[in-house]
Parts: C-alpha cells; structure tokens; sequence
C-alpha cells in the first residue's frame, strides 16, 4: 500500500481521507487550520513535516489555486519535504494553465504531478462514490486506481497531465449552467403563480429531470440553502472555465451569461450558501420574492 499524505481536511477531505484510511492505505492528514475532525484509522498531523515523512503520495484537496500554492510554496513548503520520485496528486478543482504550471515547477524539483479532481459533493465524499478525472502519466494512474476507487466509484484517465482539471471544469460548468437554468424557470414559475414546486412535479416525469436536480429540491422547497457545493466555489469554477476556454479560442455564450448571473448572487451576498441559492438571485432578477 502507499503511504500517503494528506493535506485538506474540509468537508470533502475529511470523509475522502478517512474512506482511503478503511480501505488500507497508510493515511497521515494534515490541515493549515488547526483542528481534530473524525477521520477513522487515518492519522492526524500537527505538522507538514510530519505529515509527509516517508510519503510516496501527497493527496491535496484544498480549495482553489492559491491555495495548492500555498500548501507547495508557500507556508506548507511541501515541495522542499518530500523526496524525489514523490507524486502529488491534485484533488482540489484549480484552472488548466494553473494545473500545468504547478507541474511544471515540480517537474523542475524531481517530482511528478497528477491532476485528480472529483465529481461530487459531500455525500458522495462520504459514500465513496466520488468520480475521479485524472490526467498524468497514464502508468501512475493505473498506480494510484486503487486509492481512487478507495473513495469513488469510478476513475477516468483522460490523458496527459491538466487533462484531468479541463474535464472537471467541464463538468462543474454543466452543473452550474443546469442549476441557474431551473433556477431561472422556478422564479418565473413562482412570479406567475404557476409555483416553483409545481414546475419541479411536473418536470421530474420528463426526460429532463436530473439527479442534481432531486438533491436540490428540498433546498429549494424550503427556500434554505445549506453549503453542500458552496456558491462561490462554483462561481470560481465557472470563472476558470471561461478562462480556458478562452485559451483555445471557443466562444460560450451561455456559460459567459450564467456566469454573470453566479457574480450577481456574490455581489449580493449569497457566497456561502449551496450553489443552488443561485435562485435567490434569479428570483430578485426575475422580480420575484424567493
């Protein structure tokens, strides 16, 4: 078994680390916040240098770019503790041109980087149902299958690495783009008294009824939006998948205008609400009271 190191232990990490731990690896987590979560048969560190000692894997599940930073080069200086030969396995959702130069840079320093971002919030995390979307050496992906399906259902290997990061981005922009697009139809629902509810029975037995859609129903019945996928980190993600999609040159009209609507509910307050709170602000656009 690999031995790994750890680093995040927000709502995602804490039950992905802990599910890799029952399922045998060697687990030692660490978080720049100071805390003691419930993590099972894993290890909690008070130190980087711990935390890493003897690693062969460093799993990162932080929240954004600056933050894997922050945890490589800056004040987690992870690069300059661990032996060459190590792979840092990104599972944080970060941009394409981010993700090749942090490889890049640990290329640089004897190390090799594979992008591992998940699809799935928190209960997924918890169930081990995760679907992983790598990209890196396809030799290291077959390595590291077992620890992903440690704590998913399915692991893709997409290709080279940044691979892995275009996809997810892909796939959160999808999820964004479907939750403002109900959202949009709900507050026209609830302002011309056909009621949002109703437009939620009437769709689920079309063929445009969707999973996501079932998990956000209670949010959206009871009008309470508790962080799940919170509302800022998809804005984020939509901001990054303007941004590479800009780099290849391909126009997105409806990403760009669902995007604006995300910077809209941040503006007016709703960053850490679920991302289904974009409804709120489709609601006050809409002129309808949520």
């Amino acid at each position: 078994m690999e031995k790994i190191a750890w680093i995040g232990l927000g709502t995602m990490g804490v039950p992905m680390a802990r599910n890799a731990a029952e399922k045998g690896f060697h687990v030692t987590a660490y978080n720049r916040t100071p805390k003691l979560p419930d993590v099972g048969a894993a290890k909690v560190a008070d130190s980087v240098a711990t935390t890493v000692e003897g690693a062969t894997v460093v799993c990162i599940m932080v929240s954004d770019g600056a933050a894997v930073e922050d945890v490589l080069f800056g004040s987690g200086n992870v690069a300059a503790q661990v032996d060459r030969g190590t792979v840092v396995v990104n599972m944080s959702t970060i941009g394409v041109e981010e993700t090749k130069n942090f490889a890049l840079r640990l290329a640089d320093l004897g190390l090799e980087w594979v992008d591992a971002p998940v699809s799935g919030s928190v209960g997924p995390a918890r169930d081990g149902t995760l679907v992983f979307m790598v990209g890196g050496m396809e030799s290291t992906y077959e390595r590291l299958k077992p620890l992903f399906l440690a704590m998913g259902k399915e692991a893709f290997y997409l290709g080279p690495v940044s691979s892995g990061a275009g996809m997810k981005l892909l796939v959160n922009a999808y999820l964004g783009t479907v939750v403002e697009a109900v959202s949009e139809c709900m507050a026209i629902a609830d302002k011309s008294g056909l009621d949002r509810m109703k437009y939620l029975e009437v769709l689920k037995q079309t063929g445009m009824w969707a999973p996501i859609l079932a998990a956000k129903t209670p949010m959206w019945r009871d009008n309470e939006f508790p962080q799940s996928f919170a509302l800022k980190h998809m804005a984020k993600d939509m901001g990054l998948t303007s941004q590479f999609a800009r780099s290849i040159s391909a126009a997105t009209p409806t990403l760009s205008n669902t995007l604006q609507v995300y910077l809209s509910a941040l503006a007016n307050d709703l960053a850490e609400q679920d991302m289904a709170g974009v409804f709120r602000e489709t609601s006050r656009l809409a002129g309808s009271e949520a």
